[in-house]
Parts: C-alpha cells; sequence; structure tokens
C-alpha cells in the first residue's frame, strides 16, 4: 500500500533538515555526527557516478577536515576530463528525489521511534542534496563551456 506524504509528514521532513542545519552551532564534531546519514549518501552519490563513469574514485572519506575555508565533512576522490567531472560534482542533486522515495516509502507508513528515525535519514538527505561549493567550482568551467555551446546552438536554430 503507497502512501502519500501528509502535511504533517512534509513539516517533519522539513523541520528535520532544519534542525539538521541549526546543529551546526553546536560545534563540528557533534553537527558531523547528526550529518551523518546525509554525508554518507553526499559522497556515495559522488563515488557511484564516477564509478560508472570509470573516473577511478577513491572510497568516500567521512573523517571531516579542517580546510583554508571551513570543513570538508567528506570527500571523494576522482580521475576525469572537464565533461565527467560535471555529472560527478552534481551526483547530490539525485538525493533529493531519493529523499522524496524514502519519505514516502519508510518514513509515511512507519510509527513510533521509527517514524523519526526515518524524518531523520529524510532530512539528512535533504540537507545533503545540494552540490558544496567545492562540487560547483569544479563542474563551473565545464558548465559555462556548455552553456556557450547551448546559447551557440539555439541561436543557430531561430
Amino acid at each position: 500500500q503507497l502512501q502519500a506524504l501528509s502535511p504533517t509528514d512534509v513539516v517533519v521532513a522539513v523541520g528535520a533538515l532544519l534542525l539538521i542545519r541549526a546543529c551546526t552551532v553546536l560545534g563540528m564534531w557533534l553537527y558531523a555526527i547528526i550529518a551523518l546519514p546525509g554525508t554518507l549518501a553526499h559522497e556515495l552519490t559522488h563515488y557511484l557516478v564516477a564509478l560508472l563513469l570509470f573516473a577511478q574514485p577513491s572510497f568516500p572519506s567521512l573523517i571531516p577536515q579542517r580546510t583554508g575555508r571551513g570543513w570538508r565533512m567528506g570527500s571523494v576522490t576522482f580521475r576525469a576530463g572537464i565533461f565527467r567531472a560535471v555529472p560527478i560534482a552534481l551526483a547530490p542533486i539525485i538525493l533529493l528525489p531519493v529523499a522524496m522515495f524514502w519519505a514516502v516509502h519508510w518514513m509515511a507508513p512507519a510509527a513510533g521511534s521509527m517514524y523519526w528515525l526515518h524524518a531523520w535519514i529524510v532530512g539528512a538527505m535533504l540537507s545533503a542534496c545540494l552540490p558544496s561549493s567545492a562540487d560547483f567550482r569544479l563542474a563551473l568551467p565545464a558548465l559555462a563551456i556548455l552553456s556557450v555551446i547551448a546559447a551557440v546552438a539555439w541561436m543557430s536554430l531561430r
């Protein structure tokens, strides 16, 4: 039996997302633990897409590391040219429909503590579905080139 999300389910999932984001004030290590399901999902999307594109990915690291710009919650390294890097860098976007699927199939029908566990997982995936600033910096050159190509193609077809 497929159950749709109720307005309460949506509020709970968005509330979990906001609560996870708010936990950044509790300190990096506590936030890292609370955000772990999302970080794992985020890094696994990079890993799996890199694997599918034969980009020789490293196994995901989930140990937070201090960088010059703050903290990196996880990472995956890979070898890919500029155009294969785009889908790898933007892979976490797939977590949005995955979070919705999870909410409908596991969170909504659950009860009690299992409901709240699934809400946390959905919130974590929603929190992690946007590519990081490092992901965007990696994808930006190829996206710029693709945008120019698309604009030229569109102008020539008019």
